[in-house]
């Protein structure tokens, strides 16, 4: 176990308008490797998850996350094993996740920066599953799906960036509903991916197609739910080919994540539909994590739900995948495996 301990930190403050930091925010520096205190456990971290939360966490959340200051150490997912214990509940070995420091290791009481306690990932699964699949990517995709989108069997449920981390799951999850399923994605790789690997019977490429004129052709009886995961112009297209009483389920929106937002012009369906239009904030449905992660890990077990990963190698390799997710660059899940899990 060695004595340095690799920090990514803030460099400097941000000055974009959206949420994506600029590559000189992210800055590498080497201390010393904490030691747990007493009812702390220390953590040898191995993968770390790069989502548009680890931007957010720097520049603040309003009525959510104080900003991170300049100087201070990154935050994010982090999968890693105890490597030494002062807490009756862990025992050296333990796979955990939870939201810590992008550093080789770190400390915890037994919980994350956010209050909720680390989750373990099963030891018949691999420990990147953990900020995957059981992660919060497969969380979102579980309560937003099935608290808000209610699917039922037969019917069309519409997913934007259906290539990415959320996008892959979500799509999974409303084809063993017993749904018709229909992916938007960026380019004709990834629409033949989520085809022939994740069983979607139909796809949009956004970049080479109308997407309203594609979900006029695939949904001549309008959609039953729509998964949103991107906003703007895609989110308005959607809107105008609802069927009666369609939920759509506001996940993401990483078309104005770095940019302002379009407005929306077809809203009113929503009224002409009688449909609804509803999101959700992940760190709400902690404590209903068990539940969703015993679901996902039978699926995953069962091969039910195929896991994408895209893993990026190296501890250097930290700010272009952290910023590569905002022009689509990954396939599913980003991580970046910082060390061999031994």
């Amino acid at each position: 176990m060695s004595d340095d301990n690799r920090q990514w930190f803030v460099a400097q403050a941000s000055t974009s308008q959206g949420i994506r930091l600029e590559r000189a925010c992210f800055g590498q520096r080497i201390g010393a490797r904490p030691e747990p205190g007493p009812g702390e456990i220390l953590i040898r971290n191995y993968y770390f998850a790069c989502d548009p939360m680890n931007h957010a966490w720097v520049k603040g959340l309003e009525a959510r996350f104080e900003p991170i200051p300049v100087g201070g150490v990154m935050r994010g997912g982090v999968a890693g094993r105890v490597v030494a214990s002062h807490h009756p509940d862990f025992a050296i070995g333990d796979a955990v996740t939870g939201f810590l420091d992008w550093a080789d290791y770190t400390t915890s009481n037994g919980s994350d920066y956010t209050g909720t306690p680390l989750q373990r990932v099963p030891r018949d699964l691999p420990l990147a599953s953990g900020l995957a699949t059981l992660g919060m990517t497969g969380h979102c995709a579980y309560f937003g799906l099935f608290d808000i989108g209610r699917p039922k069997p037969g019917d069309t449920v519409c997913v934007s960036g259906a290539a990415g981390a959320i996008g892959t799951v979500a799509l999974q999850l409303a084809r063993l509903s017993g749904c018709r399923t229909i992916g938007i994605a960026g380019g004709e790789a990834k629409c033949r991916y989520l085809q022939e690997a994740l069983g979607a019977d139909a796809t949009i490429d956004y970049k080479a197609e109308s997407v309203s004129d594609r979900l006029t052709d695939l949904c001549p009886q309008g959609m039953d739910v729509f998964f949103d995961n991107v906003g703007g112009p895609i989110l308005d297209a959607a809107l105008a080919r609802l069927a009666r009483g369609a939920r759509v389920v506001i996940c993401g929106g990483i078309a104005g994540y770095n940019s302002e937002a379009t407005g929306l012009q077809n809203h009113l369906m929503l009224a002409i539909q009688g449909a609804s239009m509803a999101g959700f904030f992940y760190f709400d449905h902690v404590h209903r994590l068990g539940e969703a992660n015993a679901r996902l890990a039978s699926w995953l077990r069962s091969g039910a739900v195929q896991e994408v990963l895209d893993v990026a190698q190296g501890f250097d390799a930290v700010p272009e995948a952290a910023l590569g997710q905002f022009s689509g660059k990954n396939l599913g899940k980003q991580l970046v495996r910082i060390a061999e899990d031994s």
